[in-house]
């Protein structure tokens, strides 16, 4: 795999990544990866966590955009992990942690965040939103992807109870492809981006109250 073309800061493409295992294409599209950033309320200084972080797509591009803070990128299959660091490595993300292990668990002894990225729950989501909505700072941002109506049920219902702000934005993209001659659309599975921050208080004047 060249090096060839992997300077970029933002918008990297799927294919200088190496995949969790050979033949693998389980991966943050650059699409919905670009969106997924764009919603996190990245600055130089954030420090972010990736929970399920995969081939940690996500955590080196918030790297290169946070270049003065730090992200976590927290996973717990042992050959994500191996592809984590050597992406790190070779795309230039030295302000990458790998955190080995599941969370919720993995989350206590790491600092607040400023914003967290959930890219897989391993059956923990509701766990895990608990422990990140109590840690994240109160300013942060929190997005997450899903690939099912039923995760996304189960997080919005935790959001509502919690009385935090959200909304999700169905990305469903086609790329085009070749067909001998001729050109057509080919769809790829539309995920859920969901977004959430806490509720600000509204201020009240007490002259409006008299």
């Amino acid at each position: 795999m060249s090096d060839k073309g992997v300077s970029e800061v933002f918008g990297l493409p799927d294919e200088v990544f190496i995949p969790r295992r050979p033949g693998s294409n389980v991966i943050t599209k650059r699409d919905v990866r670009a969106i997924t950033l764009a919603h996190l309320g990245l600055h130089q200084h954030t420090i972010l966590w990736d929970i399920g972080s995969g081939t940690g797509s996500v955590a080196i591009e918030a790297a290169h955009l946070a270049s003065a803070g730090h992200v976590y990128a927290i996973e717990c299959d042992a050959e994500a992990i191996k592809a984590i660091k050597a992406n790190c490595h070779r795309l230039h993300a030295p302000n990458v942690s790998v955190v080995a292990g599941r969370a919720p668990l993995v989350l206590y002894d790491l600092p607040d965040p400023d914003a967290v990225f959930i890219g897989g729950s391993g059956g923990e989501l509701t766990a895990i939103l608990e422990v990140v909505m109590a840690r994240l700072q109160p300013a942060g941002h929190l997005v997450v992807n899903l690939a099912t109506l039923e995760h996304l049920s189960e997080a919005v219902d935790y959001l509502r109870q919690a009385a935090w702000v959200w909304e999700c934005t169905m990305v469903n993209i086609a790329h085009t492809q070749k067909i001998l001659d001729m050109t057509r659309f080919a769809a790829v599975n539309p995920v859920f981006v969901l977004t959430a921050s806490q509720q600000e208080e509204v201020a009240v004047d007490a002259k409006e109250t008299l």
